[in-house]
């Protein structure tokens, strides 16, 4: 029995070697039989598929990776031109500052009274108060009583000095009180300003003194507090007063107390030494 079993074994493996040897024989002749064909077309289906899906998962990766990549890119730019406006917004505040220090220098060399230059950094909230505050105080000279004014015109008078600030009652407080004159007719009265409101009245104005409207108000240079002839406001409202003895003239302020950023504190003439 196992002599037959070793015979049969080797038949069997003689058997399928002589197969093999022929169906390679076929194959490399490039004839095929149905085995090649199930085995081809199996295969073929199966690499098809990979392929699809392989290509279909590089798509959806590709495609991907493009939105990452251009997420990122949007947000490189977004900072970009973040910077880049903020560095146009700075450079056009220091174009603005050149321009209001040149304007400045040259309003400051056509005062002929001593003049010096401070930053506002603080406007008053309240509404029954209209001052500003100055970064110059007594370690400067300043003194209560000293006048501030502006290129665009008059602003008011120091009120309380600290050594480093000062605050400013601008001319359009209540509690204010700036002796001025009509330019074109010379009537001359005292400025006050108006409880909640950024206008100016002239008290104390003759009924029968010649004011219009659009008449420009300055300084008379009284006290030489102010300049003479520095531009206060512009008259915008007159009320004839027929049975009293005075009119009422309203005046608008030709600064804008509220957009103030530089000013300058006016100090008294100096007065030449006299010869003993």
């Amino acid at each position: 029995m196992p002599s037959q079993k070793k015979y049969v074994f080797f038949a069997l493996s003689t058997l399928c070697i002589c197969v093999l040897a022929l169906y390679i024989h076929r194959h490399r002749q490039g004839q095929t039989g149905k085995i090649d064909n199930l085995l081809i077309t199996t295969a073929g289906e199966m690499q098809k598929n990979v392929f699809y899906v392989s290509h279909g998962m590089r798509a959806i990766l590709d495609h991907y990776l493009f939105l990452v990549n251009t997420q990122k890119q949007n947000e490189d730019l977004d900072r970009e031109v973040a910077y880049l406006r903020n560095k146009v917004a700075a450079l056009q505040e220091v174009e603005l500052e050149n321009m209001r220090l040149r304007q400045s220098l040259s309003f400051r060399e056509q005062v002929q009274q001593p003049l010096l230059a401070a930053h506002v950094v603080a406007h008053d909230v309240s509404s029954d108060y209209f001052g500003i505050r100055v970064d110059k105080g007594s370690d400067d000279g300043v003194r209560v009583g000293l006048g501030v004014i502006s290129p665009n015109g008059l602003v008011g008078r120091v009120l309380r000095v600290a050594r480093h600030y000062a605050d400013v009652l601008t001319l359009v407080d209540p509690t204010s009180n700036i002796d001025v004159v009509i330019q074109r007719s010379r009537a001359r009265g005292i400025l006050s300003g108006q409880s909640k409101q950024l206008t100016c009245k002239l008290k104390y104005l003759d009924r029968l003194e010649d004011v219009a409207i659009n008449d420009t108000v300055v300084a008379s240079g009284f006290g030489s507090i102010f300049p003479k002839g520095l531009l206060v406001g512009y008259v915008i409202l007159v009320v004839p007063n027929p049975t009293g003895i005075l009119q009422t003239v309203m005046v608008k302020s030709a600064v804008d107390i509220n957009r103030l950023e530089e000013v300058f504190i006016v100090f008294p003439p100096t007065q030449p030494e006299t010869a003993s």
